[in-house]
């Protein structure tokens, strides 16, 4: 897979990362799902944040599994084309969520500002937990001392 396109922008870097802070990021993305779904019935503008960020942490994982870093150039959005990229179109109807949820989080991060149901923050989350297990199966790493969802 070639992410030549991504380096020459200055959106990726190339950066060796070890599989154990691969593991520690994987390992944020399941805690911010479980906080997720606890703060889903009280908070659910923060619930959705959090599986928004979830996904960023595993999004990162993926990259650096790859042998590349994100720059803070456009960071999320990276993050997002790089794990369609990877994971193709098994995992496309994810990959869509996720760079929805992306799109959705900036008036929620930046103007406090969020519509989204409690069905449609829920289903956000279950689909972000589903392309998170994918990430961690594509790469072959689980965190250490996995939680159940």
């Amino acid at each position: 897979m070639n992410f030549d396109d991504l380096v020459k922008s200055g959106r990726l870097k190339v950066g060796k990362t070890g599989k154990d802070k691969i593991a520690e990021l994987l390992q944020f993305a399941e805690t911010e799902i479980g906080a997720a779904k606890y703060l889903l019935p009280k908070y659910k503008a923060i619930a959705y944040k959090s599986a928004y960020d979830a996904l960023i942490h595993a999004g990162s994982a993926l990259i650096r599994h790859y042998g590349f870093r994100p720059t803070q150039k456009y960071t999320h959005a990276t993050i997002a084309e790089f794990t369609d990229r990877v994971l193709g179109k098994e995992y496309s109807k994810l990959v869509k969520r996720f760079k929805r949820m992306r799109r959705k989080r900036h008036p929620l991060q930046y103007d406090a500002s969020f519509v989204e149901s409690e069905e449609e923050v829920r289903k956000s989350i279950d689909e972000a937990q589903e392309l998170i297990r994918g990430i961690e199966d594509h790469i072959g790493i689980k965190p250490p001392q996995s939680k159940i969802f």
